[in-house]
């Protein structure tokens, strides 16, 4: 495929893991990658606990990260100590899971099939082509690694594809996300396997339920179709349950399964044999193979309908699935009428202009140059209302055009478009836990060593009470009454819920999220968000547009075109809100002065600095003084205050002129206010700016006097919300600005608007795609919506365990769950945990 390998498959990046680690002195400073890889084999939702105790058990392995929902784990490797393959190899082995891992290419990758692969291997690399990867020369593929900065997709492919006269060159299918890949794998086993166990099953059912069970042919007939079943059932559980309980010293649900199936199967065999010699244990229950079987095929169902609720919602979730796949191609220039030609999306390069015919997903994010129409991006924003679009509007990926004709021009490729960026961000948030988790991990890790005990408990139990009770039954008979509860109870028992409740909901709420353009970077953030008590708010461009616009401008001296090329020299590249609004106001300035016959010449200024906080400052490389634009106490410099933000400037150190700008609250931001105050949630606002203009918009929004605040620094923005912490308030945070990035991280909940900078973004727990400031109460609401979840899955899940054993058991006379129909179990009790995390998307 022409992109780079997903981050899901493998990731390698250095860790912060090897700041905290220690330094072997023979060896040197630890050396830690962050991995990524795929796993296969995994069969419910309790085999975490095992996987953990595994990657604990390794010394180079450090913060692990497992999801089960995926088949994915993360964690961070010394490879000082242990190599990928070796780490890979180790796991597998003491697992019994496989492993999958991927190099992490240079560059991009362009897969394609030749006949003769040979022929691209000694056509050469043109400029741009890093590498022809030589071990993807099987079934006729080729990888080839390039830059696709110094080449396009579409010019390599040409390229290659005129050195070979008479071959037909082709892309290679896209490969789908490992993920998807390894649970359609998974479910297609799981599916074979129940169908197997299944054929042979049912003529076991018939001859034991349709005929004499005394007759000896039916008898042999139904061990030989029993011990094929019983074959199966070995194969799928009893390895991954022995290198469970050998290396990680702990008990999985495999083992549960693997001992009670064994325990069914071999008593079945002891009750053939001594039915063969004449002498039937019992004659009550003569055949038990109907039971063994049956147990295991509907463990095998039960391991169905997991593998493809697991599939589903990694389907779900999947938001590479709204990338197109073909392209339409402008190759006729801004000729009118433009001629075009379908292209594989992948071979889309910089510099292209392409299509969107109406009502058609839009390939990649690119600007419109030509047409006019309405846009559906609720996929991205969750805002039903379509968007219209003209020349000069960006259009983004994965998202639908409507009625008119829109001519684009590329600025993302299909990798690094907004479709890839928001799956990286949800993908990643995937591997992180709730701490809610460490709870279901726990009683995950304990549940089957408490089984057994049950288990042994019920045996006992019945053996004395079919003996000494009103049956006053044979030893015998009393062990073969006893160990059919026993097996009962060990079967019907049920991790896989409790196991399944926190990923499977967290995996569906991240989707829903992000259908609404919350993106949860850390899951844990989904948890805390409902508890928040307080919110503040960065005022410029949070509760603001942030386009401010210049109300008055004043120069203090008589050089004002001077004055003003000094100024736009400093601002031209500052991105803060207050110096854009004022460089495109001296901007507009200079073109109308132009036309009135003087020129003003932006200054060239270097050694710019930036304060967060304060302003930005420079040196002008003619006069070689010190240019300054900030806010007035940044600058020492009094001004009048007013409702207005105003920015002061000073050449050397004497103040030349000021700007008085104007900004106004966004669109429903006084609704917003009003409805988490409605909700018991105190808001605050604070700012950098002059105590006039955030009051001004604090009175516009209803914010209290008391929880608004000017004049503060990024620093003082942190101890502010430490401040409402140490009194005990779960504070979440809401900012754009890299000023902000210091807050983000203190609050307990850091929300970036994306709009802003790409510090701010990466200090942040929660990223919006849009500048809706209603997807604050959306979150809230997720995040509760989640929890409620999580919590009715942890009470069914209770519920389910503690009514089935106790049935199971033969707690209650009239009401018995059998051997052979305990093996429901799984289907029962993971059904509800999967329905209940879907209902969030409804």
């Amino acid at each position: 495929c022409c992109s780079k390998i997903p981050n899901m498959s493998r990731e390698l990046k250095v860790s912060d893991a090897s700041s905290s680690s220690a330094t072997d002195v023979e060896r040197g400073p630890a050396q830690f990658l962050r991995v990524v890889l795929a796993i296969g084999g995994l069969k419910c939702g309790c085999c975490e606990s095992g996987i953990s105790k595994a990657f604990r058990n390794i010394p180079a392995i450090k913060n692990h990260q497992v999801n089960i929902v995926l088949a994915r784990v993360e964690f961070d490797l010394d490879i000082g100590l242990l190599s990928i393959d070796e780490a890979v190899s180790q796991l597998s082995r003491i697992t019994g899971y496989t492993f999958e891992k991927q190099e992490e290419p240079e560059g991009q990758i362009l897969e394609v099939l030749v006949n003769n692969p040979r022929h691209i291997l000694e056509g050469g690399k043109p400029y741009g082509v890093l590498l022809i990867d030589p071990s993807s020369l099987f079934q006729h593929t080729v990888r080839i690694h390039y830059d696709a900065k110094l080449i396009g997709a579409r010019d390599v492919f040409e390229y290659y594809q005129q050195l070979i006269p008479g071959q037909d060159l082709q892309l290679a299918h896209p490969r789908d996300h490992p993920s998807l890949v390894i649970g359609a794998h998974q479910t297609k086993k799981a599916c074979i396997m129940f169908a197997v166990s299944l054929l042979f099953t049912i003529p076991v059912l018939v001859l034991a339920w349709a005929f004499d069970q005394t007759n000896l042919t039916y008898a042999h007939a139904s061990l030989a179709l029993a011990t094929v079943v019983q074959l199966i059932a070995t194969r799928e559980f009893v390895p991954g349950a022995l290198k469970t309980l050998i290396y990680s010293q702990s008990f999985e649900m495999d083992f549960l399964v693997a001992l009670s199936t064994t325990t069914a199967y071999v008593f079945s065999v002891v009750l053939y044999v001594y039915q063969v010699k004449g002498r039937p244990l019992s004659l009550e229950t003569r055949s038990f193979f109907e039971t063994s079987t049956l147990l295991v095929t509907l463990i095998l169902l039960g391991r169905v309908v997991n593998e493809f609720a697991r599939l589903r919602a990694a389907k779900a979730v999947s938001f590479r699935s709204l990338q197109a796949e073909q392209a339409l191609l402008i190759i006729s220039g801004h000729n009118l009428p433009r001629e075009f030609r379908t292209i594989d999306a992948r071979l889309l390069q910089y510099g292209d202009s392409f299509k969107i015919p109406p009502h058609t997903r839009i390939v990649t994010d690119g600007d419109v140059i030509y047409g006019g129409s309405e846009v559906d991006e609720s996929v991205m924003t969750g805002e039903s209302l379509p968007v219209a679009k003209g020349l000069g509007h960006k259009v983004y990926a994965g998202t639908v055009n409507g009625s008119g004709e829109l001519i684009v021009t590329l600025t993302a490729l299909p990798h690094e478009n907004s479709i890839s960026k928001i799956a990286a961000m949800v993908e990643s948030a995937e591997l992180s836990k709730p701490k809610v988790q460490a709870l279901a991990d726990q009683i995950a890790g304990w549940f089957v060593p408490a089984i057994m005990a049950i288990g042994t408990i019920v045996l006992l139990t019945w053996v004395l009470v079919e003996r000494y009770g009103q049956r006053q039954a044979s030893w015998q008979q009393a062990v073969i009454t006893a160990i059919t509860y026993a097996i009962a109870t060990l079967i019907v028992s049920c991790p896989c819920a409790i196991g399944l409740a926190v990923p499977m909901v967290v995996l569906i709420a991240g989707g829903v999220s992000a259908r609404y353009g919350i993106i949860f970077r850390d899951s844990q953030k989904l948890e805390i968000a409902r508890n928040a008590t307080d919110i503040v708010f960065d005022k410029t461009g949070t509760l603001t547009t942030g386009q401010l616009t210049v109300v008055e401008a004043v120069f203090h001296i008589a050089l004002e075109n001077e004055v003003k090329g000094l100024i736009m020299g400093l601002l031209a590249d500052s991105k803060h809100p207050v110096a854009t609004a004022t460089y495109k106001w001296l901007e507009e300035n200079r073109q109308n002065r132009a036309k009135e016959g003087i020129r003003i010449n932006p200054a060239e200024i270097v050694a710019i600095n930036s304060v967060p906080g304060g302003g930005v400052e420079g040196v002008c490389t003619k006069t070689k003084v010190l240019v300054r634009a900030g806010n007035p106490a940044w600058l020492s410099v009094k001004v009048l205050d007013s409702p207005h933000t105003i920015l002061c400037v000073t050449v050397a150190g004497g103040l030349v002129a000021t700007f008085r700008l104007q900004d106004r609250p966004r669109f429903a931001a006084g609704g917003v206010v009003k409805l988490l105050a409605e909700r018991g949630i105190t808001v605050h606002m604070i700012s950098g700016d002059s105590a006039g203009a955030v009051n001004e918009i604090a009175h516009t929004l209803s914010i209290s006097k008391q929880q608004t605040h000017s004049r503060l620094k990024p620093g003082d923005k942190q101890k502010y919300i430490q401040s409402l912490q140490e009194n005990g308030r779960v504070v979440l945070f809401v900012g754009d600005g890299t000023n902000d990035s210091v807050a983000l991280k203190q609050a307990d909940v850091g929300v970036h608007m994306n709009h802003g900078s790409d510090v701010a973004k990466s200090a942040s727990d929660v990223v919006l795609m849009t500048t809706r400031l209603l997807d604050i109460p959306i979150l809230l609401d997720i995040s509760q919506a989640a929890f409620r979840r999580i919590m009715f899955n942890f009470g069914w899940s209770a519920v389910y365990n503690l009514v089935a054993i106790l049935m199971a058991a033969g707690a209650f006379v009239k009401f018995r769950i059998p051997p052979a129909y305990a093996g429901l179990g799984e289907l029962v009790s993971v059904l509800p945990v999967v329905f209940i995390a879907f209902q969030l998307r409804w």
